[in-house]
């Protein structure tokens, strides 16, 4: 009586004679025991948002039945009606579909809509910062004498997608708090596109940060409120275009000379200037813990990031624990409770400030108030009532002489766009960077 071969297994198939179907070589399994029990990862208890009670879905700031809707997971579906907002990049397990692929003769049709711009048209009077992805260069129009800022993509290193959404957006906005743009033109090789767009002589809030710490100042109450109203204004408006930043950090908040909040960055400044903040770990930091998680997010989301921004600009240092390694701190931000503004030694906040960054910085998305909601709280409405020289703070940041030219433009009451205005006497004594912030933390 016949016995019935055993099947082959990985060791069977090494040594058995050669196969007649050229079998190849198959290692044996090599199958560890794990000692113990592995440590349970802690669970991300954000909630999903449930947008068939959100009236207006993704853009809405009310519900539509007045509760707050209740916790259960929604759909992933990717249909016209579906108005979740998924980031680009999470740290959750789940497989994204594909989206449309963005070519470059995509971006070709989109540029000749614009005003025709060349390298001849242009004068390159210095480099403000390059990357792997690019640079970004100070030039002037030839014809007309403008200055501008002409960022430069390489398109082998930039993402399509972000890149025909940037230009998209900053094309068709038109806003005091939203950086303007010029025009758009391809290389004759086509290998890079180039983007012309307002020069902001101020900086960031980056930049101004470092300079802060390297002068021995510090951000104070009335200069932080205007920058905050700025933040929240060009947020509201891109809000009303139902368009989400998803990008708020202090790299993509521009100043004016006359120190105007000025929004830019709607896709691919990432991979332009190398910065902690231009990496994926550094833009995730300052992204809202639903966006961490992986979960779907809403207009509130860019409003976690300003308060992260401005907690950051002015307590001078990072408001998260700099001793964890990226992943580690990932998790700190969605499993703990927020930061919050704290009184130091030689200063003292007030109240309203606040309780201003603790709105910001709700964990719950369900909670957190919209950008529009923001500027209606009382430390905005307060500081908008009282004039402040932006103009003169900025030059005490940078160490610039008073201008000469006649209308000189400041902050003032209800606005924080440029209006002409006389120069403020010694009364404005109290916006010096350093020491005594207590009566009015202007500085």
């Amino acid at each position: 009586m016949h016995s019935i071969p055993r099947p082959l297994g990985p060791r069977g198939l090494r040594a058995s004679s050669p196969s007649p179907y050229g079998l190849p070589e198959v290692a044996p399994l090599n199958i560890r025991k794990v000692s113990g029990t592995a440590p349970r990862k802690p669970a991300l208890k954000l909630p999903q948002i449930d947008f068939d009670k959100v009236d207006g879905g993704a853009f809405a700031g009310a519900h539509a039945d007045g509760a707050p809707p209740s916790y259960t997971s929604h759909s992933h579906s990717d249909s016209p009606g579906d108005l979740t907002v998924r980031p680009d990049q999470t740290v959750s397990p789940h497989p994204r579909l594909s989206a449309a692929v963005v070519s470059m003769e995509n971006i070709r049709q989109t540029v000749e809509e614009f005003d025709e711009w060349s390298d001849d048209y242009l004068d390159v009077i210095n480099r403000l910062g390059e990357g792997a992805g690019g640079a970004v260069d100070r030039v002037r129009d030839r014809r007309t004498g403008r200055v501008m800022a002409r960022k430069t993509i390489t398109t082998l290193e930039a993402p399509m997608k972000q890149l025909m959404r940037e230009i998209k957006i900053t094309s068709s906005t038109s806003h005091g708090n939203i950086i303007h743009f010029f025009g758009a033109y391809i290389s004759p090789s086509s290998s890079e596109v180039k983007v012309l767009m307002e020069f902001c002589e101020g900086g960031s809030l980056e930049s101004v940060g470092k300079r802060m710490k390297e002068i021995g100042g510090r951000v104070g109450e009335k200069v932080a409120g205007r920058l905050a109203e700025g933040i929240l204004q060009g947020l509201a408006y891109l809000h009303k275009l139902k368009t989400i930043h998803r990008d708020i950090k202090p790299p993509n908040i521009l100043l004016t000379r006359e120190g105007v909040v000025k929004l830019c960055d709607f896709g691919v400044s990432g991979e332009l200037v190398n910065s902690l903040a231009g990496t994926f770990t550094g833009t995730s930091l300052y992204m809202a813990p639903e966006r961490l998680s992986g979960l779907e997010y809403t207009i509130r989301s860019d409003v976690w990031s300003t308060g992260i921004s401005l907690l950051e600009l002015v307590q001078n240092r990072f408001p998260f624990p700099s001793d964890l390694a990226a992943i580690e701190l990932m998790f700190h931000i969605t499993q703990n409770e927020p930061p919050e503004l704290e009184d130091e030694e030689d200063i003292t906040w007030s109240p309203e400030m606040k309780d201003f960054i603790k709105k910001a910085l709700t964990r719950d998305p369900l909670v957190r108030p919209t950008p529009k909601d923001m500027l209606a709280h009382p430390w905005i409405v307060n500081i908008m009532l009282h004039e402040v020289n932006m103009a003169s703070w900025m030059r005490q940041v940078w160490g610039w002489r008073k201008s000469r030219k006649a209308g000189e433009t400041s902050s003032r009451p209800g606005s924080s766009r440029s209006d002409a205005a006389s120069s403020l006497d010694a009364t404005m004594a109290h916006l010096s960077l350093g020491g005594d912030l207590d009566s009015a933390s202007a500085a």
